[in-house]
């Protein structure tokens, strides 16, 4: 069963990544227009990052006192009042310093870091556990069109219209999420009376306790973290340096090679959602063989040298990796209490920004001192580790397992 609320969810994180993406092709086109700095476009993503770990380390302090939906709200308010204020200045002041378009990066993060952790937690609550593979697979593959489409047409959207009237859209499109969000719907989320009896760092450690003491759920963050130390090889940045460097093609490749692997991404999406009650009783299997497929697949990639293999390999590479990340999610949703939930998929969040800023320095020096083709290898080569941990913790899933089929007997 889906609750009519979910899909104001759905519409509602849906144009709120729109907005995201042209809103991001705007500031990076406006910073290295007027700085004309390949150093000062890198800071962008830089000062996201580090907003977003800051959130997510406060974030669970809001979910102590504040419904997910009233937060949920919020930050998609608060990101359309910063934005709204930032257009106004600009159309009072005919400019923009420089540190004041970092501010606005900042503080648009910061509160966008709190969608994803509210959206993930309030989906159990408006789809059963049966359905829970097919919303999230929804979710995923939605999110995947969108980046395919939005990161292909947002450039020349920018170009066409300027960045000024591209923000105007971001503007019209926060609206609309945020108008979308609060009509979502979710009577089992009451706020905490009583959340001034723990101490804040009780409250901030309490996602951080239950990540580390429960068994599945530390073995999911341990998956997801070097599965992130893996994904970082597959950025533009390094995809473009193998085209030029290994593949001897220029820019076009480039496009085609993330074309391909964002249309396997959506088909690997469309699979999930089309055969959702044969993963329920797989779900942690199916998340091994998908990453053991994908670390075939990188390892294969690091030592082709043809162009049209590469684009092939990219493309296969899709499906196992969209259903490998729609069963974590799942299984963090699953296993996680629900007033922990929230909390947990904020420290996923802090954990995988931090592993994917020091996995984006240290591939970065791989590749320059041993060649663009080796981050690919040692993407394989984490992978696999990943899945070693995996087999070794198997047993706790199938406990699992066991004790929902014998709950099921009862009811029946």
């Amino acid at each position: 069963m889906i609750k009519k609320s979910f899909y104001f969810l759905w519409g509602s994180q849906a144009i709120s990544n729109i907005a995201d993406i042209i809103y991001l092709m705007s500031v990076i086109s406006f910073v290295f227009g007027n700085t004309h700095s390949l150093l000062s476009t890198v800071i962008v993503p830089l000062v996201r990052f580090l907003s977003q770990i800051i959130s997510g380390l406060i974030f669970p302090l809001m979910v102590s006192r504040f419904r997910l939906v009233k937060i949920l709200v919020f930050a998609q308010l608060a990101q359309f009042s910063i934005f709204l204020c930032f257009m106004v200045f600009y159309l009072l002041s005919k400019s923009i310093p420089l540190a004041l378009m970092f501010l606005l990066i900042f503080c648009i993060s910061f509160f966008d870091a709190w969608v994803k952790p509210c959206r993930n937690s309030i989906i159990p609550r408006l789809a059963s556990k049966e359905a829970l593979v097919k919303v999230n697979g929804l979710i995923s593959t939605t999110d995947q069109i969108i980046k395919c489409s939005s990161w292909a047409f947002s450039g020349i959207l920018v170009i066409v219209l300027g960045t000024f009237n591209s923000m105007i859209i971001v503007l019209a499109s926060l609206f609309i999420a945020t108008i979308l969000a609060s009509l979502v719907k979710d009577n089992s989320d009451q706020e905490n009376k009583s959340y001034n009896k723990k101490s804040k760092w009780v409250q901030a450690a309490e996602g951080w306790k239950t990540s580390f003491r429960d068994k599945r759920i530390r073995t999911i963050f341990i998956v997801d973290a070097i599965d992130t130390i893996g994904g970082t090889a597959w950025l533009g940045a390094f995809v473009l340096a193998f085209c030029v460097q290994v593949l001897n093609k220029d820019e076009s490749w480039w496009g085609l090679a993330n074309g391909s692997f964002f249309a396997g991404s959506i088909i690997g999406g469309l699979l999930v959602v089309s055969v959702a009650n044969y993963f329920n009783n797989k779900k942690f299997p199916l998340m091994l063989w998908g990453l053991a497929m994908y670390a075939a697949i990188a390892g294969a990639f690091s030592f082709n040298g043809n162009p049209f293999v590469a684009i092939a390999l990219m493309f296969l590479m899709g499906p196992p990796l969209q259903v490998t990340a729609v069963i974590r999610r799942t299984l963090l949703q699953e296993n996680a209490e629900k007033d922990k939930l929230p909390k947990v998929m904020a420290c996923l969040e802090v954990t995988n920004n931090v592993f994917f800023s020091v996995s984006l320095l240290s591939l970065g020096w791989i590749a320059d001192t041993f060649g663009i083709q080796t981050i690919y290898a040692v993407a394989s080569l984490v992978t696999l580790g990943s899945v070693a941990i995996g087999v070794f913790a198997r047993s706790n899933f199938a406990e699992q397992k066991t004790k929902m089929l014998q709950s099921e007997a009862v009811r029946q």
